[in-house]
């Protein structure tokens, strides 16, 4: 199946009987965009708003099987204060519950986790993605979609990949979807 180019503007929530809550919201002045097939977006997210033609609304919701997984309790984990160190003192501004910190493993993967509980000796990270377990409901419209040309294809892998230099907001790179921390796995992505 070929790559798409979508611009969309649209809002996300929680979609659950305890919980119907706006997560984000793009401006519709400002829509989305990006090349679908790159990691941006939800993959589940990316195919609903395929079948879909340049002006026509949508209100779906995705199952967390579909959106960011459900809830795993291994991944929550008590690990030694130490690791929050920098030069033998624990950086408390940085490191508090609900704080959200970048962490990297022994083979140098980066990832985020969400700091839960500290102690003396122990600071408990939860590494699910925060909207693990959750229901998610889209609304929105679309306003391009077309398959995308080899030009925006390889002005995405680029922006990915780090060539552009960080973009430091849409235009740098020229591409519309860049820098603006949604169209790039923020907003809905991964």
């Amino acid at each position: 199946m070929a790559q798409h180019y979508l611009k969309v503007s649209y809002r996300m929530f929680t979609n659950s009987a305890a919980s119907h809550k706006l997560l984000y919201e793009t401006e519709v002045t400002k829509p989305v965009a990006f090349v679908t097939d790159m990691g941006l977006m939800i993959d589940a997210f990316e195919e609903r708003l395929m079948q879909l033609h340049p002006g026509e609304s949508f209100d779906f919701t995705l199952q967390p099987a579909e959106a960011f997984g459900e809830r795993d309790e291994d991944l929550v984990r008590a690990v030694p204060k130490k690791i929050f160190e920098v030069r033998g003192r624990f950086i408390e501004e940085e490191v508090y519950p609900g704080a959200e910190v970048p962490l990297m493993d022994s083979e140098g993967n980066h990832f985020m986790g969400t700091i839960v509980k500290i102690t003396d000796t122990e600071v408990t990270v939860d590494l699910n993605n925060p909207l693990a377990g959750k229901a998610l409901q889209f609304t929105g419209t679309v306003h391009e979609n077309r398959e995308a040309t080899l030009q925006e294809i390889e002005q995405t892998a680029k922006i990915l990949s780090g060539e552009c230099g960080g973009c430091g907001g849409c235009g740098g790179c020229g591409s519309e979807g860049c820098g603006d921390g949604n169209g790039c796995g923020k907003g809905c992505g991964k």
